[in-house]
């Protein structure tokens, strides 16, 4: 584990590079799963639909290492949200710069209830992007096959994928 607390901004774009959000973060650190970062519950993002909104939950994200297509979020802190884990399908985030990731929105998300059911999401956005996006045949096969393998491992709870290992728990605490 490597701590480096730092500001960090979450370029979020839906395809191929339009901008969909913006989320401050807190860089906690790294381990062998990647880059782990935080934003407390009431933190601003800002949406290029409508404009900043406050976070209505703590997020503990981690960005993976290597390229894989999706970054896990663990959602705390408000009981009102009935999401445990949030795993998005993206490309392969990028690292821009120290304190800037790029990351782009494939639509469709595996998400974890807190009673443990698991479902995927937004197949329907999926396909409607599809057309009026013109998402790229192989674009859609890399997120289907990327969406179904996480599907498969969050409902065996398969590492990284449980519980956020306590020592990120701890430094969301305390930076948040």
């Amino acid at each position: 584990m490597t701590a480096s607390l730092g500001a960090v901004v979450c370029d979020w774009r839906k395809w191929p590079d339009t901008p969909y959000r913006r989320t401050p973060m807190i860089r906690l650190g790294a381990d062998d799963d990647g880059t782990w970062l935080f934003a407390p519950r009431g933190a601003a993002a800002t949406y290029a639909a409508h404009g900043p909104a406050p976070l209505p939950v703590s997020f503990l994200t981690l960005v993976p290492a290597g390229d894989r297509w999706w970054m896990a979020t663990w959602m705390r802190d408000n009981s009102d949200i009935d999401i445990d884990l949030y795993v998005d399908i993206v490309q392969p985030p990028q690292w821009l710069a120290d304190g800037h990731l790029r990351i782009v929105d494939l639509d469709l998300d595996v998400i974890r209830r807190r009673n443990g059911d698991v479902l995927l999401d937004d197949e329907d956005e999926l396909a409607r992007h599809t057309v009026t996006l013109g998402y790229p045949d192989d674009l859609v096969d890399a997120a289907r096959t990327a969406a179904s393998a996480v599907l498969h491992e969050v409902r065996a709870v398969n590492a990284p994928f449980g519980a956020p290992p306590a020592q990120w728990l701890d430094a969301a605490r305390r930076a948040g």
